[in-house]
């Protein structure tokens, strides 16, 4: 299968809402100390693929989990200040595949490193919500690169298959199987069988690399 990179640059369109947004908030940072940053949601799409893909919000956080709640507030750029503004997270907010550090892109400004996932590793993250929004992210990016193809998608959901586990909190169930499915139908007009296409080969190709049981999926999905 031809390498995923191959069809994104990771060239950052500055002149964005996203990215004038981005650019006040850099500039307000400490100069005293490097920070390493990464961008997730909506954001990456809108810099690196389609301007036209608005969100209310930027979401980010720090590469080394530090609270960047007052760093925000003290530019005037959370949501208390009204209007486009910067959501800070953690990385554990960020559910999607295991390699998306291997294919994200990376730019200096001044003391500032700003990762920006592949647009792939954004759309998988969509699936756990999937509203009109998000289903407009995955037609967009793929009208205007070809990509992702139903193959590549499945490929890459096989390698992120932990994201099908059974959800930890009970009041919180895990919609990947269902809005994986529905993806399949809209963007594809296919059907998926998630079991089938993407759980067994994921689990097959972990018994021979490591030779271990893997976790019971099927069971937990009830398929």
């Amino acid at each position: 299968m031809p390498s995923i990179k191959n069809w994104w640059t990771g060239e950052i369109d500055w002149a964005t809402p996203a990215g004038e947004l981005l650019q006040k908030f850099l500039a307000s940072l400490p100069k005293d100390r490097p920070f390493h940053l990464t961008l997730y949601g909506s954001a990456p799409l809108q810099l690196t693929v389609d301007r036209q893909l608005l969100s209310g919000d930027v979401d980010l956080f720090s590469d080394d989990d530090e609270d960047l709640s007052a760093l925000v507030a003290a530019a005037k750029l959370d949501k208390a200040h009204g209007g486009f503004y910067l959501e800070p997270g953690f990385e554990l907010s960020f559910r999607t595949s295991p390699r998306w550090r291997q294919r994200a892109a990376t730019v200096q400004r001044g003391n500032v490193t700003l990762t920006i996932p592949h647009p792939l590793d954004i759309l998988l993250g969509k699936l756990d919500r999937l509203d009109a929004k998000d289903l407009k992210a995955f037609e967009r990016t793929h009208q205007l690169t070809g990509h992702p193809t139903a193959a590549e998608l499945q490929h890459e959901l096989q390698n992120a298959v932990d994201l099908f586990r059974p959800a930890f909190d009970e009041d919180s169930p895990n919609r990947y199987p269902e809005n994986t499915r529905r993806l399949w139908r809209e963007m594809f007009g296919a059907d998926i069988d998630i079991r089938r296409d993407i759980i067994e080969p994921a689990s097959a190709r972990r018994r021979q690399g490591y030779g271990e049981s893997p976790p019971d999926y099927k069971g937990a999905l009830g398929q």
